[in-house]
């Protein structure tokens, strides 16, 4: 058989082959990625990678969806295989069969692309050359749950930047770049498939480094979490002492606009907040005291993700709003929930009394700050109240509460920021009053729905 023949043939299924493959890259994350010693002392626990739910099977790198990545089995087996090397026993499984273990494990991957920056190179007097220096952003979390409770016991988030390969710095990228444009164009599905390859294995790479470097590390430093659920859930419990019924009636609200804080005022569910907490929202997601283990974050003010987040909690819709004196009446369906009685005797904001204020400053939810009531004011035709206690952002919409008569006097709106040296100020917040929020949104305690219809925006 003559080479020339042969190399016919060759090239013909080279080219019937690329075209199988057209011009998108479909790849998938290998098994047996991780492979890194055992840890000396493992904890004895029975631990299940969720296979199924939580994380997308496939990913894409690019808005035209060229270049694919599968997850599926590869991503769960090197979390598995990750956390084989420090637990007794590590299985991949269904949801399904979540309760036959002493912990789950969800895992959540984000990888994209950035073109970086751009870089200006001039190789010539008539040819100046821009090139561009993409990376690869890979983030992976992990959230450690009680099988039982569903309460997250911890969560890793871990993230890595490199650099992607290039024709300037890849040598088979630049030789099948080249035939490409030989051939004008032909043989551009070799070209995309060998940078597909090399992408699939540097998102491989990020994953194990990910779990190797940073993941792994910081669980095994946290290994006392993992004795006993029941144990990590008694150390994790609040002693909320007298102020429990407060707690509960106080809710953490999650909008478009951010988090913020409200409180219940009816058993059946209406609930008294800012505007500038709900904005232009019609409903908002609302997440009550017991439900706090649910969130899951991985340090105290860290972010909230809003889509995790909705998939956990119930949803109140607006009712009425005022924003000029930032106040919002908000309704979720129940019966029989706790809630707090507004002080509507303004005679009894008594100067010098002693306050808590109860919300989320910067989203670390139910915190109490005390002080007392400062002044009460009429700022631009609203009744507010002054006070020393701490209001941050996402305090908002929460409640300040007389420690004396256990009533709430206003509601925690803002706090006077210093923005220069000469103006310093602290302990200068303020709450629109109890008798405010009565008169502006036209309700009263118990709730009167036929009044709130006819007076409804």
């Amino acid at each position: 058989m003559k080479p020339n023949f042969i190399f016919r043939i060759l090239s013909v299924a080279l080219l019937f082959l690329l075209a199988l493959q057209g011009c998108t890259y479909q790849g998938k994350i290998r098994r047996g990625i991780y492979n890194h010693r055992d840890f000396k002392e493992k904890i004895p626990a029975r631990v299940m990678v969720v296979a199924d739910k939580f994380y997308r099977e496939k990913i894409y790198l690019d808005n035209e969806h060229v270049y694919s990545f599968r997850l599926k089995d590869g991503l769960p087996i090197a979390v598995a295989d990750a956390l084989g090397t420090l637990f007794t026993e590590v299985e991949v499984n269904n949801y399904e069969f979540r309760k036959e273990y002493d912990y789950i494990v969800e895992i959540e991957y984000k990888g994209r692309v950035d073109l970086g920056n751009v870089e200006y190179r001039r190789e010539g007097v008539l040819a100046p050359n821009y090139v561009l220096n993409p990376t690869l952003d890979t983030r992976l979390i992990l959230t450690f749950r009680n099988p039982h409770t569903g309460y997250a016991i911890a969560r890793y988030d871990e993230n890595v930047h490199t650099l992607l390969p290039t024709d300037r710095i890849d040598t088979l990228l630049k030789i099948t770049n080249i035939l490409s444009s030989l051939t004008l164009g032909i043989l551009y599905p070799l070209d995309l498939q060998v940078f597909g390859t090399k992408v699939r294995n540097r998102i491989e790479k990020n994953i194990t480094y990910c779990l190797y470097k940073k993941i792994m590390p910081a669980i095994k430093e946290d290994r006392v979490n993992y004795q006993l659920s029941h144990e990590t859930e008694q150390t994790n419990t609040r002693v909320d002492g007298a102020l429990l019924p407060f707690m509960h009636a106080t809710l953490f609200l999650h909008t478009t606009n951010g988090t913020g804080s409200g409180f219940l005022i009816s058993p059946d569910g209406y609930i008294i907040t800012n505007h500038h907490v709900v904005g232009k929202d019609r409903d908002v997601a609302v997440v009550f005291y017991d439900q706090r283990l649910l969130l899951d974050k991985a340090h105290p003010i860290q972010k909230y993700s809003q889509e995790n987040l909705r998939a956990k909690v119930r949803f109140g819709k607006v009712i009425k709003t005022n924003k000029r004196r930032d106040l919002a009446l908000v309704k979720i369906e129940g019966e029989n929930l706790p809630y707090l009685e507004l002080e509507q005797d303004r005679t009894q904001y008594a100067t010098g009394q002693e306050v808590v204020a109860i919300g989320a400053p910067l989203g670390i939810e139910w915190s109490v700050s005390h002080g007392i009531v400062s002044a009460v004011r009429n700022t631009n035709g609203v009744d507010t109240l002054q006070t020393d206690a701490a209001i941050n952002g996402g305090n908002s919409g929460g409640p300040l509460i007389s420690k004396r008569t256990g009533k709430v006097l206003g509601v925690n709106s803002w706090g006077r920021v210093s923005t220069s040296f000469k103006d310093q100020a602290e302990s200068l917040n303020f709450a629109i009053s109890a008798y405010e929020v009565l008169r502006t949104l036209g309700i009263s305690q118990p709730i009167d729905e036929d009044m709130l219809a006819m007076t409804a925006d």
